[in-house]
């Protein structure tokens, strides 16, 4: 029996509802030493009114419990998750997908839940989604449903649940036809009906002090019974027929009440016991002469195995049957043990015929061939049988997993070989051209907007380093001793010297003077403008100047690459008539024709950042209305 195991089982059915494989392959591992967390039906269609009870149910479950988690038993966990009853709603989906999977990953942080084996019984994209969000050890896909066949909702699910079989280790079938239907997308598929726990039903049929039940007490022999939901697959024109064919024999149906039957409940001859506990299944049982099978003849349920046989074959009893598909196959290989019938008649004649064998030699032969059928293929069988199957595909996954390390690590090596020396050589591309080539002067060009010298009557010098350094220092110098050779070829007689920058004790104008006194400028020709912090001020600071001293002209002298944002900002002011008489075309903006700042041999990353910074300033005066 497998063991050790942290096991994930994303169930079809919540665990409160009719006992069936699900609960019983979960306990059973959780006996056997691993941790199960069982998580409840997320559905495949959207609920209605009929499935109002089940709703309250399942929110009453994680009201009771922390988060949906709750311990059922020793090693066995239940999950409730509360999610968005649409499955097939792509939004529903991301939301419920968000929130089980923190809660799952949170669980199995908290329990130490490590590499977990992965059971699925539910092949929805909901469930599909979550397990490939989980790091597992394996991913067992268990068919139990033809779920194209089950109902107009649930076929919606066809394309996650050919994604599942293929993305599984392993997949288990109740049936042939399912098989059929998994093979050509996996071919590790293996066979395993859903089956009964024998030993339960052996202790009750060799238990000499066992006693009648007391529902049965009233209800007179010979008894026939049906065991299982009350379903839409269950034939009940069939069983009414038969009932009324057979007035002197008692029909016990045992299970809950799924569809309208009023169509039996008239009979003096049925009985309704409505849903037993599993536990008590046994007793019902030996006060039975003769199991049914009565299911409808459909797509459905040719693909269904019905786990009621071998309950029935456990307590020794006859079996009648309609023909589904997996009962002509379970024939073929016991075809004394279950009585077939295609009509009312055939089934009211066959229940007779068995009837009347009761006790005798042959009859109790077969009961003897029943009771040891049922044993070979018990729960306890049949879990060692899945046991090995699932230990020998972990095993092998292992295996291959430690004989591929060498190509995984090669792959993943020349992988990260073939990226880093990508990304070197990217790198060193971007380092060439941002710091070994002419780029930055080419996309600093759309900057630039300067003309020629011409006479005027102030020329404007700009300081602070506005375009290039953003600092006091050679670029003012540069500005300043340009400006003073313009002066001296009469291209103005007086010169205005605008910054507010400081550096320290010094301000930048006391040194644009003497940059200008020992190129020949006379200080009666300069005027000074102190208080300009930035380009925007500059221009202001200057237009006041010249509508106060009725100039009509200027040249502007500033860095380069400032002259777009510079002629801008003029052009912006001069439309507003901030001074009188001043023309755009009167302005003419002149910067130096050669630049420490930016030469060859300068820091490329400053020339980088003053580039940026012009464009980011000219965007920063857009958005504040400027320009």
């Amino acid at each position: 029996m497998l063991t050790g195991e942290d096991i994930i089982c994303f169930s079809s059915i919540d665990w409160d509802f009719n006992w069936q494989g699900h609960q019983e392959i979960m306990t059973r591992l959780a006996e056997a030493g691993n941790r199960v967390l069982f998580i409840e039906n997320t559905g495949v269609r959207t609920p209605g009114f009929k499935d109002y009870g089940r709703l309250v149910h399942r929110f009453r479950n994680w009201w009771n419990s922390y988060r949906g988690f709750r311990q059922q038993g020793r090693n066995l966990y239940v999950f409730s998750p509360l999610l968005l009853p649409f499955p097939h709603s792509r939004i529903a989906r991301f939301f419920n997908r968000f929130f089980f999977t923190r809660l799952l990953h949170s669980w199995c942080r908290s329990q130490r839940f490590n590499n977990p084996v992965v059971i699925s019984f539910l092949p929805s994209a909901l469930t599909l989604e979550v397990i490939n969000r989980l790091p597992c050890k394996l991913l067992l896909y268990y068919c139990i449903d033809s779920f194209e066949h089950s109902s107009a909702q649930a076929v919606k699910i066809a394309d996650s649940e050919k994604r599942m079989i293929r993305e599984a280790d392993l997949v288990f079938v109740t049936s042939h036809q399912l098989e059929e239907h998994c093979r050509p997308d996996n071919p590790n598929v293996h066979r395993f009906p859903f089956t009964v726990d024998y030993e339960p039903f052996e202790r009750v049929r060799e238990d000499s002090g066992w006693t009648e039940p007391e529902e049965l007490a009233g209800i007179a022999s010979p008894r026939v019974c049906y065991v299982g939901g009350l379903h839409r697959w269950v034939d009940q024109e069939l069983l009414a027929k038969t009932v009324e064919m057979l007035p002197q024999v008692n029909f016990v149906l045992i299970g809950p009440e799924q569809e309208n039957v009023d169509r039996l409940r008239g009979h003096p001859n049925v009985h309704l016991l409505g849903a037993r506990s599993h536990d008590r299944l046994p007793a019902c049982l030996r006060a039975m002469d003769l199991g049914l099978i009565p299911y409808r003849i459909t797509p459905y349920t040719a693909n269904v195995f019905p786990t009621k046989l071998n309950e029935y074959l456990a307590m020794g009893l006859p079996v009648v049957s309609t023909a589904i598909e997996e009962i002509i196959y379970f024939r073929r290989e016991h075809p004394d043990l279950v009585a077939v019938a295609r009509s009312p008649e055939e089934f009211a004649a066959s229940i007779r015929e068995k009837l009347q064998s009761a006790g005798s030699r042959k009859e109790l032969e077969l009961r003897q061939e029943r009771t040891e059928t049922a044993r070979a293929s018990g729960w306890s069988v049949r879990l060692e049988q899945m046991s090995r199957l699932i230990a020998q595909e972990i095993e092998r996954l292992k295996t291959a997993e430690d004989r591929s390390w060498r190509e995984k690590l090669a792959s993943l090596t020349g992988g990260y070989r073939r990226k880093i020396a990508v990304t070197a050589i990217g790198l060193l591309l971007v380092y060439l051209a941002f710091i070994h080539s002419p780029l930055v002067f080419w996309v600093g060009r759309p900057l630039v907007a300067e003309n020629g010298p011409a006479a005027c009557d102030v020329i404007l010098v700009f300081g602070g380093g506005v375009g290039e350094s953003g600092a006091p220092g050679s670029s003012t110098f540069e500005r300043t001793d340009f400006a003073a050779r313009l002066y001296r070829q009469g291209m103005a007689g007086w010169l205005v010297f605008s910054s507010g920058y400081q550096q320290l004790s010094r301000f930048d104008v006391e040194d644009m003077l003497k940059v200008a006194a020992a190129d020949g400028v006379p200080r009666s020709r300069v005027i000074i403008e102190d208080t300009a912090a930035n380009n925007y001020e500059n221009v202001t600071r200057c237009l006041a100047i010249m509508a106060r001293d009725g100039y009509r002209s200027a040249l502007v002298v500033t860095g380069r690459y400032n002259t777009r944002r510079t002629r801008l900002i003029f052009d912006s002011l001069l439309e507003e008539g901030r001074a009188p008489g001043v023309t755009p075309d009167s302005i003419r903006i002149v910067p130096p024709s050669e630049s420490i700042f930016f030469s060859q041999d300068s820091d490329r990353l400053d020339q980088w950042k003053a580039v940026f910074h012009e464009y980011a300033a000219i965007l920063y005066y857009w958005w504040l209305g400027r320009l």
